[in-house]
């Protein structure tokens, strides 16, 4: 099974690279695919609407090879430190997620290839694991049918309500403990 894991960090190194690591020193039966923002190019939705007839977005960047990354995994992982609030990159490819699942009229249906995928959220500053529960809203709504906007209402892998005190406040624990208790089973 394969997972796609976002390293949303604009940095190389630093935490997503010891999260990176850790995860590359796992024995696990699943396979991972890692995509780094900081490696890609992705440019904010042009509002062009061509997608709504190709179906596929029409800018020319990485964005279009993630989606068919994030269509080929088993489960999606987002790892995002604090930027205010998220790094940009990260937005713009929540912008584009929206934009051409909107427009091609597969949000919020069941033709939508994302529907169903198992996800996990961790956000994090140089100090302790963040709240994650505006990410979750946002993702949730690639991933469900009757998504909310108020309420974390998507069965997300990792739903630690007090991580800080079960991991020592230590995001690269959280995110071992959640892979080593990873299911495939769709939501």
């Amino acid at each position: 099974m394969k997972i796609a894991i976002v390293l949303a960090s604009h940095r190389r190194t630093g935490k997503n690279k010891e999260i990176e690591d850790m995860i590359r020193g796992l024995n696990l039966p699943h396979s991972f695919d890692f995509v780094r923002l900081a490696d890609a190019h992705i440019e904010s939705c042009a509002s062009c609407y061509q997608c709504a007839d190709k179906k596929e977005c029409m800018v020319e960047d990485d964005f279009q090879a993630i989606l068919q990354r994030f269509i080929d995994a088993d489960g999606i992982f987002i790892i995002s430190p604090v930027y205010a609030p998220i790094p940009s990159k990260l937005s713009a490819l929540f912008e584009r997620l929206t934009s051409l699942l909107f427009a091609t009229g597969i949000i919020n249906t069941a033709q939508n290839p994302l529907v169903g995928k198992r996800a996990a959220v961790f956000y994090y500053s140089s100090a302790k694991i963040e709240d994650e529960t505006q990410i979750k809203l946002v993702m949730q709504k690639f991933l469900m049918v009757g998504y909310s906007f108020h309420e974390v209402n998507f069965s997300y892998i990792n739903q630690c309500s007090m991580p800080n005190e079960k991991y020592g406040g230590d995001v690269v624990a959280y995110v071992k403990d959640t892979l080593q208790s990873f299911s495939f089973e769709r939501a």
